[in-house]
C-alpha cells in the first residue's frame, strides 16, 4: 500500500484587507469564468504571485546579493498567453504527472484505459489538463504564514481515471523567511492513482535571463529511472555514478550539456526522473541550486520520493515572458517533485494508488537564501 504522507493544514479565513495579501482581476476565460491574481508579500519583502487559472504560480521574487528582489519564475504576460500555451507554466499537474506507458494500467484486476497521445502514451493525465481549469480559491492568514487553498473536484471518469477526486493545493508563504510551500491533500471515492506536481520553470538569475551557465546544481539523488525511446520507465533504477545525472556534488548542468552523451540525447537535454536518497515520506532537503550571477540560492525540500529535472530543452523562442524576453532553449529549469512516471505499471516503484478512506498528503518547500 502506498505510504501516505502526514501534513498539518492550519488555515484561517483571511479578513478583508489583510496585510500581505492583494487580489486583483486577471481576466476572463472564453466561457466567462473570472480569473484573479493573488500577490502575497511577507514581512521580509518576498512576494509570491499566482492565478486561479491552473492554480498557476506566475512570480516569486527572491533577494539577490544586493538585497534587490528578482522574479525567478518564468512567466507569460497575460491570461490569453497562458491559455494558448502547452508548456503548463507554473501550473498544478494531475491527475497523474508524468508518463503512463501504453495509456493504461491495471488496478485490482481491472484495466483502466486512458487517453493516448500520438505516441500511444498518456502524459500529465491527458486532456483536459488541470492547468486548463479555473480552480476555486480561499485565501488565509495565520500567525506564521499567508496564502491560499485551491480546490479542484475531478469527477469519476475525468481524463478517463476512475473515482471522484477532491484535491486541495495550498500555497503558503512564510512570514519570517523567504520560503513558500506547496501542500497537497486529496481523497477519492473509488480506487485510483494520483501523482501531482507543480510545473514551474526557474532561472535564478531572473526570469528572462538567458541560459543556465551561472547555475550550479546539487541533488541528493543516487539513482535515476531508465527509460525507453518514448521516455517511459523500463522499471530499472540505475545508479547516477559516472553519468551526467550525478549531481551529488555541486556541478554545472550547462557544462554537461556541451559534452556528447547518449543519456542526454541529441540535441542534449536533461529530462530525467531522479530518485532521492532520503527515507520514504520524510520531509527533507533534496536539492540546492546556486546562481553566481545573482547570488541567489534555492533549497528544495519535499516528502516526495523523486523529481523530474528538465532544462527547457524544447523552448524555441516562440513564447515571450512579461519581461519582454523570448524564452530560448535552456533558459530555465524545472525540478518537479513527484512520484515516478509509469508507477501504476511498475510494481517495484513507490505506489501511487489512492483508495477510499485514505488521504494523500504531500509537501514541497522552496527556500531562498544568499549563501
Amino acid at each position: 500500500m502506498r505510504r501516505l504522507f502526514c501534513a498539518v493544514l492550519l488555515v484561517a479565513a483571511v479578513p478583508a484587507g489583510a496585510t500581505g495579501i492583494a487580489v486583483q482581476p486577471y481576466g476572463t476565460t472564453p466561457d466567462g469564468a473570472p480569473v484573479e491574481k493573488v500577490t502575497l508579500t511577507n514581512d521580509r519583502g518576498m512576494t509570491l504571485a499566482y492565478i486561479d487559472y491552473g492554480a498557476t504560480i506566475v512570480a516569486a521574487a527572491a533577494a539577490d546579493r544586493t538585497g534587490a528582489r528578482r522574479n525567478v519564475v518564468l512567466d507569460l504576460p497575460d491570461l490569453a498567453a497562458y491559455q494558448r500555451s502547452t508548456r503548463k507554466w507554473g501550473a498544478i499537474i494531475g491527475r497523474y504527472a508524468g508518463r503512463i506507458g501504453g495509456a493504461r494500467y491495471t488496478l485490482d484486476g481491472k484495466t483502466v484505459q486512458l487517453q493516448p497521445n500520438l505516441r500511444g502514451l498518456t502524459i500529465h493525465g491527458g486532456p483536459p489538463g488541470y492547468e486548463q481549469r479555473v480552480w476555486q480559491r480561499r485565501d488565509f492568514a495565520d500567525r506564521a504564514s499567508i496564502g491560499s487553498v485551491y480546490t479542484l473536484v475531478s469527477p469519476d471518469g475525468d481524463q478517463s481515471f476512475p473515482g471522484k477526486l477532491t484535491l486541495h493545493v495550498t500555497y503558503r508563504l512564510l512570514r519570517a523567511s523567504d520560503e513558500f510551500r506547496i501542500e497537497y491533500e486529496a481523497v477519492t471515492d473509488a480506487p485510483t492513482v494520483v501523482n501531482f506536481t507543480n510545473h514551474a520553470y526557474f532561472n535564478l538569475a531572473g526570469a528572462g535571463s538567458h541560459g543556465l551557465a551561472t547555475h550550479r546544481f546539487q541533488f541528493d539523488a543516487d539513482r535515476y529511472a531508465v527509460t525507453d525511446a518514448n521516455r517511459v520507465p523500463t522499471g530499472e533504477l540505475a545508479s547516477v555514478a559516472g553519468t551526467p545525472l550525478d549531481f551529488r556534488r555541486p556541478a554545472s548542468a550547462a557544462a554537461r550539456l556541451q559534452a556528447p552523451s547518449a543519456l542526454l540525447g541529441d540535441p542534449p537535454g536533461f529530462d530525467h526522473s531522479l530518485v532521492f536518497t532520503k527515507g520514504p515520506g520524510q520531509l527533507a532537503r533534496v536539492a540546492v541550486i546556486d546562481d553566481a550571477a545573482s547570488g541567489i540560492r534555492m533549497e528544495i525540500a519535499t516528502t516526495e520520493p523523486s523529481a523530474q529535472f528538465y532544462t527547457a530543452n524544447a523552448f524555441d523562442g516562440k513564447e515571450v515572458g512579461s519581461s519582454g524576453s523570448a524564452y530560448q532553449r535552456y533558459d530555465g529549469f524545472a525540478f518537479e517533485t513527484q512520484h515516478l512516471p509509469d508507477s501504476p505499471n511498475q510494481p517495484s516503484f513507490p505506489s501511487t494508488v489512492l483508495r477510499p478512506g485514505e488521504v494523500f498528503r504531500s509537501i514541497t518547500s522552496l527556500r531562498f537564501t544568499r549563501p
